[in-house]
């Protein structure tokens, strides 16, 4: 009897600690990884492909989260409009951590403010596949800083909030960082100040990292 208790506290010491080195992994490996993508985004590259344009309006105008965290570089970015559109945030997600995310809405006199990356086709289809099937592919002709104009593909939903919410203090940074690097006009950037982002102490925190990971990983895979 003693010998049998005897071991099977040596079993319980042995799965506790392996358990603990797993989680250890884990969160090693999600650290790395946020670390990571915390440096500059990645140089543009030469596309053996044809390129097509792509308009972000939301995250993926973040060159350093487009590069990094996606997986897809660009050969060229470069701020663009597009009229008779807004950006709205009207995507529900998860309440009070990440409430909800960018959207395209017909608005007629305003203009909604993005990025134009030159991307290959299937870079394209990475973008659309990992949007979610409730994403339809839309073309559009954006406006260049030099007011020149471009083709472009686009992605909408059509699920929405019957009102605008408020983003995350995360999702707004990227926003806010893409908008200062593209020296969008200063009402535009001011509106996505982090500080009036939704961010819960802690729990924020990690589920942004969780996030970045999730998406690096399957931007991978």
């Amino acid at each position: 009897m003693g010998a049998n208790m005897t071991l099977g506290r040596r079993m319980l010491g042995w799965v506790l600690r392996g358990i603990a080195a797993l989680v250890l992994l884990i969160i090693a490996v999600i650290g790395g990884i946020n670390l990571y993508i915390q440096l500059p985004a990645k140089p543009p590259i030469a596309l053996d492909s044809q390129s097509v344009g792509y308009f972000a309006y939301g995250s993926n105008m973040n060159l350093r989260y487009f590069t990094r965290v996606r997986g897809i570089t660009p050969a060229a970015s470069q701020a663009a409009r597009l009229d008779g559109y807004e950006v709205v945030f009207n995507l529900p997600g998860l309440p009070d951590l990440e409430p909800t995310f960018a959207n395209l809405a017909p608005a007629k006199g305003q203009i909604a403010f993005g990025v134009l990356h030159q991307i290959s086709q299937d870079d394209l289809q990475s973008v659309i596949a990992s949007e979610g099937p409730s994403y339809r592919v839309v073309d559009v002709t954006v406006v260049l800083a030099d007011g020149s104009t471009a083709k472009a593909k686009t992605l909408f939903s059509a699920e929405s909030l019957k009102e605008s919410g408020v983003p995350s203090r995360r999702y707004l940074s990227l926003l806010f960082e893409a908008a200062q690097n593209n020296e969008f006009p200063a009402a535009v950037t001011d509106g996505y100040d982090p500080d009036e982002g939704a961010y819960v102490p802690v729990l924020s925190e990690l589920l942004g990292a969780l996030i970045h990971t999730i998406v690096w990983l399957s931007a991978r895979l």
